[in-house]
């Protein structure tokens, strides 16, 4: 005999879980982002998530035993009690840290840049938008805060373009401190604006070194003509970001240039109203570059509409939402449940994905509120799948039982049979 039940408690007390573990998760995003790699974090930002979700459902169950059966709470809450931290935090954890390896991983673009050339313009222009030169002064602290397995270039363009820094690896603090000296040091200049020559230098250093791995910052006042397919056609087959920064109220046409430039990269366009927001721009772009794709965080680049990686994300939330229904089937210790829960938790995992990957955006805020929906979902709809995937009410329905009845007796094994049924689902 079998039968669709659902506890509405259980359905509560994992919503509560799944908004502990979201509230637990954006503490980890906002303290541990950039701390730990990313694999890492998805394996503790999931594990921890899971944690909370079977606690609660756990503790409801405790409450009310509406569809494990009393026999359970009687026989066998000890046993999942201890299957709790392994099945959840543990199982579901080390699970979600290989798909981030697999979802971070390099098949279309680098997670990061090592190598990061500076494309600055030194027009006469500049000596009137940025009296204080607060470019160079800005590009300087860029390079302070620079992980030491970082690489620099700096190239410098008015009519004619300069080599102020070849490629060079930022090993020591001593190497940092030559390259920002030459910066801090460089003459003002004058000549007019040429960007053609400048990514065409900024290309020759990539070529001249590797180009994997890589992004350009390009910073300009000022507009020049230029064959945007063929100047971007080498940046776009090696999957070169370029981000650009500009200063719209100087020159519209650069800007719109200088916009088209990112965007045909992948790269972001950045506006300066005043010179000294360069500093804060300069980090922005650093962090971008550093930041490596996450299952739960926006994507941007040259991956942010790749397909592949989409598909990646749902999938891996699907998989990761069919183990946590597992994990309540184990902790239970009742493979009825582990079915409909494992059922209800994919589907629950599918649906919190195609969240994450259509409603994750630029903007902090809505995206918190996604990820919220997403844990949500991910919570709630496997409690619901008991209505549909029908549990038995024979015996047989739990693994210790199975485990236990193949080591008694023939009379022994007939009377827990009958004695199941009063228990069981």
């Amino acid at each position: 005999m079998s039968q669709r039940r659902v506890s509405l408690l259980m359905l509560v007390c994992s919503l509560v879980g799944g908004v502990i573990g979201f509230l637990v998760g954006e503490v980890m995003l906002g303290k541990l982002s950039g701390e730990i790699p990313q694999w890492l974090l998805m394996g503790l930002y999931f594990g921890q998530y899971a944690f909370f979700v079977g606690l609660m459902c756990l503790i409801a169950e405790m409450i009310s035993p509406r569809l494990n059966g009393v026999g359970w709470k009687q026989r066998y809450l000890g046993f999942s009690w201890k299957m709790l931290v392994p099945s959840t935090f543990l199982m579901v954890g080390a699970v979600a840290l290989l798909l981030q390896l697999l979802y971070g991983s390099s098949f279309q673009q680098a997670s990061g840049a090592n190598n990061i050339i500076m494309v600055l313009d030194t027009s006469g222009s500049m000596q009137s938008s940025d009296p204080d030169n607060q470019l160079f002064k800005a590009a300087a602290d860029m390079v302070q805060r620079m992980d030491n397995d970082m690489n620099i270039a700096v190239v410098t363009f008015h009519d004619q373009t300069n080599v102020l820094q070849p490629l060079t690896e930022l090993n020591s603090q001593a190497a940092k401190d030559e390259v920002v000296k030459k910066l801090l040091q460089y003459p003002r200049t004058d000549g007019g604006t040429r960007i053609d020559l400048a990514l065409q230098a900024g290309l020759d250093q990539l070529q001249a070194n590797q180009m994997a791995n890589s992004t350009v910052v390009l910073m300009s006042d000022g507009y020049s003509d230029l064959d945007v397919p063929a100047a971007l056609a080498p940046y776009k087959q090696n999957q070169v970001i370029v981000h650009t920064v500009g200063m719209s109220q100087i020159d519209a046409d650069g800007t719109a240039l200088l916009q088209k430039i990112a965007a045909e990269t992948g790269g972001s366009y950045f506006n300066v109203e005043h010179a000294d927001q360069m500093t804060g721009i300069f980090g922005q772009i650093y962090d971008m570059s550093r930041t490596d794709r996450n299952i739960v965080s926006e994507r941007t680049g040259a991956t942010e509409d790749s397909m592949f990686y989409a598909i990646t994300r749902v999938v891996s939330v699907l998989i990761i939402g069919a183990l946590l229904g597992l994990a309540l089937g184990l902790i239970f210790d009742n493979r009825h449940l582990a079915k409909s829960f494992t059922i209800g938790g994919a589907v629950s995992g599918l649906l919190a994905g195609l969240v994450l990957e259509m409603g994750l955006s630029s903007i902090d805020l809505l995206d918190m509120v996604v990820r919220l929906l997403a844990c949500s979902l991910l919570a709630v709809i496997l409690t619901l799948f008991t209505l549909f995937v029908p549990a038995s009410t024979s015996g047989g329905a739990s693994f210790a039982k199975r485990r236990l009845n193949t080591r008694q007796s023939p009379r022994a094994l007939d009377a827990g049979n009958q004695s199941s049924k009063r228990f069981d689902l």
